[in-house]
């Protein structure tokens, strides 16, 4: 219902999600922070920032585990760790189903 298709792993505490369908404001692009030392900030760090402050859910972006020459290879992925409560899981859940059904 996001627009996001999960990549499933067969266990582990996270999951991938494929977000090349996902639209979001230009300016998260052009947003600037010490922890992303590349210039221009990567797609799935300006989505992840976008998805935690306009949705309320916080993705970790996968090139933060990649190297400067490597980091456009995770442009269209968000990982989500769900090694959380059921509660926690299904606030996320309703939060992403009501910004994305509007």
């Amino acid at each position: 219902s996001a627009g996001m298709d999960p990549i499933v792993p067969n266990g582990g505490f996270f999951i991938m999600a494929d977000t090349s369908d996902i639209t979001f404001p230009a300016e998260y692009m052009e947003e600037k922070t010490v922890a992303m030392p590349c210039d221009p900030m990567p797609r799935d760090w300006a989505m992840s920032r976008w998805l935690t402050k306009e949705v309320g859910v916080t993705a970790i972006p996968p090139s933060a585990f990649y190297g400067e020459d490597t980091v456009h290879l995770a442009k269209n992925l968000l990982r989500f760790a769900y090694c959380k409560g059921d509660d926690t899981i299904l606030e996320a859940h309703a939060r992403l189903k009501k910004y994305f059904q509007k």
